[in-house]
């Protein structure tokens, strides 16, 4: 067959790669000027930087299927985090003590014997071997669920800013079930940040195309199930899969979103460079005061704690979400950080700013199901992590089950 993949981020890639494995003829057509999708890495002052906070997930089953994580030389964030409640300058540890028993003690100090069973006993709920499990039935939403378990309004101020920089959505209105989810992935497996930056996950997949006509910068402007329009020329094909984010996906198809008006989701990352990090390990710092007057900067990280910048040079990312990710001042968000880390900050220098617009897919609440029942919508196969759920398991997830429905095989892992 002659197949036309549209849209060049990691599911469109898995697609084309399984596609081309094959024996099918792939044209892979891209907007833009690289491949990947929003797991975008750009250069910077001499290094890398991830367009957002980006980790990979080792407890992914499609990770495990789809990517030689050896090959990426990532390294693993800690088993914990810490937050801080600027106004006080109070700092708490929580970590997984299955894991690293050392994080027991500090992680029932910060919440308490209660909650720090609940958390054992939500950590026990989980399964390694089906991680999406909980979306096989209803959930409320994340809010709502987190009020179910009974945590303390202590503990709530940790998790939910956690679970609002996971889903990138202040109202945390995604499923509970998804929480189920990503607490999982984190229980069994290591959260890893490859060398060469997020982008490194699809590139490895792209590097393994030998086939495929890949054709960069041509936003395809029209999708029916045998061609794709460019301008004014159609161009024909046995089968079209449409692998865009969801907002351009209902663009070009409004039938994907069934009357679920997608609410955009974004990010932007202020990064500064210091001659020393405020913390030395790989941690995410969680801003407990998240949300109040003032508090604008959800966590910060180093990303230079895992892999050093080559000048010796220290960055510090800071990442806003929602309405306060549109043209951040960096500026502001230096003196927020003042609060946290005292007057060293005076001596960073920004780095750069970057907004992601749509970083994330938003999944109707009322949807209960571990993915969106349509794959052939008007005789195009529809992948995406917004098929699915915002993450690469849904991602390739939602490539796999498009490759099922062309009786392609998967490929296999070199």
């Amino acid at each position: 067959m002659n197949i036309a993949v549209v849209g060049a981020g990691l599911a469109g890639l898995a697609v084309a790669l399984g596609c081309e494995q094959a024996g099918h003829d792939v044209t892979l057509y891209e907007a833009t000027s690289d491949i990947g999708g929003r797991m975008k890495t750009v250069s910077c002052n001499n290094h890398l930087l991830d367009a957002g906070f980006h980790v990979l997930h080792t407890a992914y089953p499609t990770v495990q299927r789809w990517i030689d994580i050896d090959e990426l030389q990532s390294k693993p964030m800690d088993n914990c985090t810490v937050t801080i409640h600027p106004s006080t300058g109070r700092r708490r540890l929580l970590g997984d003590a299955l894991r690293s028993p050392r994080y027991l003690l500090p992680t029932l100090k910060s919440v308490g014997i209660r909650d720090g069973l609940r958390f054992f006993k939500w950590r026990m709920a989980t399964s390694s071997n089906d991680l999406e499990r909980a979306m096989d039935t209803p959930s409320p939403t994340i809010v709502q669920g987190l009020n179910n378990r009974r945590f303390r309004p202590t503990t709530k101020r940790v998790l939910e800013p956690l679970f609002t920089g996971i889903t990138l959505d202040p109202s945390l209105s995604e499923r509970f079930a998804f929480a189920d989810f990503t607490w999982g992935a984190m229980s069994h497996g290591a959260m890893v940040v490859p060398k060469h930056g997020i982008q490194a996950v699809p590139k490895q997949l792209f590097n393994r195309l030998a086939t495929t006509t890949t054709v960069l910068n041509t936003a395809v402007e029209e999708v029916t199930a045998t061609s794709v329009r460019i301008g004014e020329e159609h161009h024909a094909h046995d089968r079209v899969v449409l692998a865009v984010p969801q907002h351009i996906a209902a663009k070009l198809l409004p039938k994907t979103v069934d009357g679920h008006a997608p609410v955009e989701r974004l990010t932007s990352t202020v990064v500064f460079a210091a001659s020393r990090p405020p913390f030395k390990r790989a941690r995410l710092l969680l801003n407990e005061e998240w949300g109040t007057e003032g508090h604008r900067v959800l966590h910060v990280h180093v990303p230079t704690n895992l892999h050093p910048h080559p000048d010796g040079l220290h960055w510090i990312a800071a990442t806003l979400v929602g309405e306060a990710a549109l043209q951040p001042d960096e500026k502001d968000v230096l003196r927020e950080l003042r609060s946290w880390f005292g007057p060293e900050v005076d001596a960073w220098g920004h780095v750069n700013t970057i907004t992601v617009r749509h970083a994330l897919p938003h999944i109707d609440p009322n949807h209960h199901a571990r993915m969106l029942p349509e794959l052939d919508v008007e005789g195009i196969l529809v992948v995406g992590d917004h098929r699915t759920h915002p993450s690469v398991q849904g991602a390739l997830a939602s490539a796999e089950r498009a490759l099922n429905a062309l009786n392609i095989p998967l490929p296999r892992r070199p």
